[in-house]
């Protein structure tokens, strides 16, 4: 899910003043530098809590004081769209949303945002943006952590606040409480690729050919006990219809197959008995109404399927063309930058005097435009009928099991008017029997004939069959263990190329414990994160595994359901505690009693921060700027000025404003 933050936004409580901005790169490393209490831990809450948190953890003072909306200008596959929550009213958080997107979103800031939405609205159009599925997890657990996955659950992989960026027991983003540590055990598949939206629309059409194929054996079980006590007696049907002069007299064979055989001769041959004519009528107008029946209920299943038939395709179709977009949009990428690098006056390739280019390359943004907006729609607009599909197919087995009623109900009527017609016969007793003897033999030819029960449970048995040999397990497994050891094979490149040692054996990513574990040769049991080290260690595992992660979500293009940003705060806090970077950086003396005991070794420490952001800057520069990387940090342009690809989003120091801004506290 493309999902850049181009903004975080401010808007004061007193309108006189001009909302607070603050600009990211997203096409570079943005860092936001500064001093302790200058805001810039406030800004990943502040993210968070606008892109629909449950609550709300942007510290209380200042920041909440002097906000009356914070907003974020963020950039999607669907377009620009900026987006605005109104503050938390004490200790409850608002639910009022403002939301602009295309053309809109480019618009001066308004005075103050206007309510025109609420949080789970906004919640649902991000959760269709990320294209996951609106299916539970788990079909066969209602209830607990197995709810669909969602939007909001991916945030696990978009922030390392201070307080995690090197906590050696939580690697996630609020994995410390049991509630969300549960569901991303559940979510981290998903998010992975490991488990696919046709993987859980799959269970859960499993799940309920289960339930359908457990209803028909019982249903089965119910008649062929039925049958097993009528043939008991059959030999008994025989002798019966001899009495009524239905069958000549004689022995009756000895193999129950010819005795069943006889009687459905007995039975096809009722024309002789003729039943009085109210009689006849009467069947007659139930038989008109049973088919009346079974005409709209024949009506309703086909359109049931066509409407089927038609979800499916649209989302094939949605699919294919958004790819044939992605690539035209592919092939004019550079044209953006081309424009903004020729000279008005000057040819780019001759060097003449000429406006020949740059007006051509003008006219050119039109169709550009217009297929970004084209993109922009489509991406919006992809459907998620994944519990359609699912609502109309079990709606389907329904309807299918009310007409198989209706049909042996047809037949049996059907059956009856032609025993009645032909023959006049007033014995009671030989309509009691035959009817009796018709109804057993329907029956059995509805357990075991071509359409029968047999036949169905079979043609289900079969669909379940198939569906477990789509859900391969073998090939799951190998999936895992394939994406298992390409983040294990990133974090061991991530981890040298920071030069941190401490830590022995492969690093793997640890599914149930959510934290990362080292597998040594001949030990009997993994070492884990807080189990190595210090904090210089948990700071390199928590970015490797973290970027480790990003770069197999890349890899699923537009099926990555996770936000393409990563924010990092306070990762050189290993190295500088507290503000002591620039007590550093100027030579000035460390005279705590620590450093007295032990000293520092200041310059390794700095080059230990720089290197921190050579491999941001590589990390950024690999992932081809598909990933967003923000930092938070004390350490100033000393740390990362010599990266080309490093942009400084705020320098929070001295006169500067910080994040709000000194004209709003006087």
């Amino acid at each position: 899910m493309k999902l850049f933050i181009k903004q975080v936004i401010i808007w004061p409580m007193d309108p006189k003043h001009e909302p607070r901005v603050v600009t990211f790169d997203t096409e570079k490393i943005s860092v936001v530098s500064g001093w302790s209490s200058t805001g810039k831990s406030s800004i990943i809450s502040i993210i968070d809590y606008v892109l629909g948190g449950k609550h709300c953890t942007i510290p209380v003072g200042e920041i909440r004081d002097h906000a009356s909306w914070y907003g974020l200008l963020i950039e999607t596959n669907a377009g620009l769209m900026r987006i605005a929550r109104k503050k938390p009213d004490g200790r409850q958080v608002d639910n009022s949303y403002w939301i602009q997107e295309g053309p809109e979103a480019e618009s001066p800031l308004p005075i103050l945002p206007v309510a025109t939405t609420n949080a789970d609205r906004f919640r649902a159009m991000m959760d269709a943006l990320s294209g996951l599925s609106d299916l539970r997890l788990d079909p066969e657990q209602s209830r607990g952590f197995n709810e669909r996955a969602s939007f909001r659950d991916m945030a696990a992989f978009n922030f390392l606040p201070q307080h995690i960026v090197a906590n050696p027991y939580t690697l996630f983003f609020k994995a410390d409480s049991s509630e969300h540590r549960e569901k991303l055990r559940n979510v981290l598949p998903l998010a992975l690729g490991v488990v696919t939206n046709a993987d859980i629309e799959r269970f859960h059409r499993m799940q309920m050919l289960r339930e359908e194929l457990r209803k028909q054996e019982a249903d089965l079980r119910t008649r062929r006990t039925g049958i097993e006590n009528w043939r008991a007696n059959a030999t008994g049907a025989f002798f019966r219809a001899q009495e009524l002069s239905l069958l000549p007299a004689g022995d009756p064979p000895a193999d129950l197959r010819e005795i069943v055989e006889i009687l459905k001769r007995v039975v096809g041959n009722a024309g002789a008995i003729v039943p009085a004519s109210g009689r006849v009528s009467a069947s007659v107008e139930r038989l008109e109404e049973i088919r009346s029946q079974e005409k709209a209920l024949d009506a309703t299943i086909s359109s049931q399927r066509r409407r089927l038939r038609r979800l499916k395709s649209l989302r094939r179709s949605v699919s294919d063309y958004t790819a044939v977009l992605e690539d035209q949009q592919a092939r004019v990428k550079g044209a953006g930058w081309f424009l903004e690098h020729v000279s008005s006056s000057e040819c780019v390739l001759c060097g003449s005097q000429t406006h020949e280019a740059r007006t051509h390359l003008q006219q050119l943004a039109v169709p550009i435009r217009e297929l970004t907006e084209l993109s922009a729609g489509t991406a919006s607009t992809t459907p998620m009928v994944d519990s359609e599909i699912i609502g109309i197919q079990k709606s389907l087995l329904a309807d299918e099991r009310s007409m198989l009623q209706l049909r042996r109900t047809r037949e049996a009527f059907e059956a009856t008017l032609e025993a009645e017609q032909g023959h006049a016969q007033s014995l009671e007793g030989v309509y009691r029997f035959l009817g009796n003897t018709e109804q057993a033999l329907k029956i059995l030819g509805d357990v075991e004939g071509e359409e029968g029960l047999v036949k169905k449970i079979a043609d289900l048995e079969k669909e379940l069959e198939d569906l477990r040999k789509q859900s391969d397990e073998k090939s799951r497994r190998e999936k895992e263990a394939s994406v298992r050891a390409a983040i294990s094979d990133y974090i061991v490149r991530f981890v040298r190329a920071l030069a941190v040692t401490g830590a022995t054996g492969t690093p793997l990513l640890d599914e149930k414990e959510l934290n990362v574990k080292f597998v040594r040769d001949g030990a009997n049991r993994p070492d884990f994160l807080w189990e190595i080290g210090s904090g210089e260690n948990w700071m390199a595992y928590h970015l490797a595994a973290l970027l480790g992660l990003h770069g197999i979500f890349l890899r699923r293009k537009g099926d990555n359901p996770v936000p393409t940003f990563l924010i990092i705060d306070q990762p050189s806090q290993v190295y500088f505690p507290s503000d002591t970077f620039e007590q550093v950086v100027e030579g000035r003396p460390d005279v705590s009693a620590a450093s007295q005991r032990r000293p520092r070794r200041h310059l390794d420490d700095l080059e230990s921060t720089r290197r921190i952001f050579s491999a941001l800057a590589r990390a950024q520069q690999s992932f081809k700027g598909r990933l967003q990387i923000i930092v938070l940090d004390h350490a100033d342009e000393k740390a990362w000025g010599q990266h080309h690809n490093v942009f400084e989003a705020g320098n929070w120091r001295g006169d500067e404003d910080f994040l709000i801004p000194i004209a709003w506290l006087t």
